[in-house]
């Protein structure tokens, strides 16, 4: 598990980045001594724990704010807050925190709540190969891939339509699409097909043809381009 922490106290920095590398489950710890950085290291790392020190001095932004700002592009790490002032609590609500350690730390403690988050993200780790993660509604709900039928985009939303149900998100598909695997095919810039799912292609024009599911009963549109580059798959 990597974890990016936050905390501008040098001695309180280098004391919880000590603790955390003991910590069973902890991969690498990012040590950010601003808001700025800790932004910044956020979203090039995409970390998967983010501990926070809420009262950040003589920095322009305070913890709550840059828990905020990741927030905005990263919905799927946790975030644990590190407070002396319990009512941080309900402001907080908005980044969906994950627990809150309040100073001064009890040790045992701290390593409890890291090692929890760890054994979830571990387990998580775990389940990649045969699902994808998909944030819905503040969740992180995990999908078997076999089960998918299909991917489409409306508007600003990402459906995943699978056999045990549909979800709805504002993942980009092109996000979502990394996560497959080679059964997976883009057939129109709007929807991606799991091969293993198509049970036949009609001609329906010059330019389009329409796939037709074995578990499903939409009709999806294939491009020509898709077609051409795919043929070789359904013949």
């Amino acid at each position: 598990m990597d974890v990016l922490l936050l905390e501008d106290e040098v001695n309180t920095r280098e004391f919880f980045t000590m603790l955390l590398h003991n910590i069973p489950g902890v991969t690498k710890v990012l040590a950010a001594s601003s808001g700025e950085e800790a932004i910044r290291l956020a979203r090039y790392h995409r970390p998967d724990l983010i501990l926070l020190d809420i009262e950040l001095v003589n920095d322009d932004l305070t913890g709550m704010e840059v828990a905020q700002q990741i927030y905005d592009f990263d919905q799927e790490a946790y975030m644990i807050f590190v407070t002396a002032h319990s009512q941080y609590a309900i402001s907080s609500f908005a980044v969906h925190p994950y627990s809150y350690i309040l100073k001064p730390i009890v040790i045992e403690e701290f390593r409890a709540i890291i090692s929890e988050v760890a054994t979830k993200v571990n387990s998580q780790d775990k389940q990649i190969a045969d699902t994808i993660m998909v944030p819905v509604r503040h969740k992180r709900s995990f999908i078997l891939k076999e089960d998918i039928n299909f991917i489409e985009v409306q508007g600003k939303q990402t459906i995943i339509n699978a056999k045990s149900g549909q979800w709805v998100t504002n993942k980009p598909m092109v996000e979502l699409e990394k996560q497959l695997n080679s059964d997976f095919i883009r057939v129109h810039r709007a929807f991606i097909v799991n091969e293993k799912q198509i049970k036949s292609i009609t001609q329906i024009s010059d330019r389009t043809y329409e796939i037709e599911l074995r578990d499903c009963s939409q009709r999806i549109p294939m491009s020509r381009s898709a077609y051409s580059k795919h043929k070789r798959l359904f013949s």
